[in-house]
């Protein structure tokens, strides 16, 4: 299979200031831009300093809104020549109509804006910065955490075995872990505690990751751990393994460097061929995936479709296929619940 570029969108807040240019190589760790956000608004009375009226004051203007303006800048001038001066460097926000002032916020420290992926600056547009990256990106079904990257490693045995904390020691910082079917809020506290970049999973109990998340965020209220970490979930909430075709596509590009977006629920896996891809709608014959319990993230082959509607446990009559799982049993489940999942062939497509 040929490894081809998948392209990543950084977005970049109005006013930001941009640090790159189309063609520049970046790293996950380089500054793309620097923002500063705005304070709480002063009003500044134009008006009166210009001896003009409220509705005067707009053709006086200098600026517009959304300028940045130092300390003394000069906002509007009369014809003869008379200036209103703002006495605070900030961003102009706007000018009320009702008596003719203008609205200046102050800008905090600068903050840095981040790519967290290697790769070449393909496009610069108004709210973003497109990258592009040689390599795969890999949509789960959400995740939660910060954008990381790290070394990708694959912690389990098998598809289906859960990621235990006994498993994470001092050789997993820094690393991206391929975990299983779960992992309790025990090891996801232990890995972040371990310097552990990030986690992927098949799935995890609601309830853990609640209870992950409350630790996590009453150790930040008292000043506790500021390190970035997130988590990945492929296949769904609960005790889920992941895709066997997936997990050995994850096998087959572990030492590769990788980037994970908790919140965006994706990761990128550097100079990676495309994993399996997966569509709506299988036909007999096809390797399935169930997306719903009781079978989600369980593979098999879909052997039939039954020919009348039946009454799921929800008591809603739908279509119904038997899929003939990988553990040899044969279950009716509905079609809507199946997605037919393949290999790329080596030209990347299906």
């Amino acid at each position: 299979m040929s490894v081809r570029a998948a392209l990543h969108r950084v977005s970049i807040p109005r006013g930001a200031e941009i640090r790159v240019r189309i063609g520049s190589d970046v790293g996950p760790d380089d500054l793309l831009a620097v923002h500063r956000r705005p304070g709480t608004p002063v009003r500044v009375p134009l008006a009166p300093t210009l001896r003009r009226t409220p509705a005067e004051v707009t053709g006086c203007l200098l600026v517009r809104p959304g300028a940045r303006l130092a300390l003394g800048d000069a906002i509007a001038r009369t014809p003869d020549g008379r200036e209103a001066r703002t006495p605070l460097a900030g961003l102009l926000l706007g000018i009320a109509a009702s008596d003719g002032s203008a609205f200046v916020a102050p800008l905090g420290p600068e903050e840095p804006i981040l790519g967290h992926v290697r790769g070449q600056v393909r496009s610069i547009e108004a709210g973003a910065i497109v990258l592009e990256s040689p390599g795969a990106m890999l949509r789960g079904v959400g995740g939660t955490g910060a954008a990381v990257h790290g070394e990708l490693v694959v912690a389990v045995r098998d598809a289906t075995e859960e990621l235990r904390a006994g498993a994470i020691d001092v050789g997993a910082t820094g690393k991206i872990l391929v975990g299983g079917s779960r992992a309790s809020a025990e090891t996801l506290t232990r890995a972040r505690a371990m310097g552990v970049a990030g986690i992927v999973l098949g799935g995890v109990l609601d309830k853990e990751l609640r209870d992950f998340e409350a630790i996590q965020r009453r150790r930040r209220e008292v000043g506790g751990q500021t390190d970035r970490f997130g988590v990945l979930l492929l296949e769904g909430f609960g005790k889920v393994g992941i895709d066997s075709q997936l997990f050995a596509w994850f096998r087959a590009h572990a030492g590769r460097m990788a980037s994970l977006f908790g919140g965006e629920g994706l990761i990128h896996v550097y100079d990676a061929v495309p994993p399996p891809v997966r569509h709506a709608l299988p036909r007999v014959g096809e390797r399935v995936v169930a997306h719903r319990r009781p079978f989600q993230g369980r593979a098999g082959v879909l052997v039939a479709e039954l020919p009348e509607l039946h009454a799921t446990a929800s008591g809603i009559p739908t279509r119904m296929a038997l899929v003939r799982f990988e553990d040899g049993r044969l279950a009716p489940v509905p079609l809507a619940n199946l997605e037919a999942t393949e290999p790329r062939d080596d030209d990347g497509e299906r």
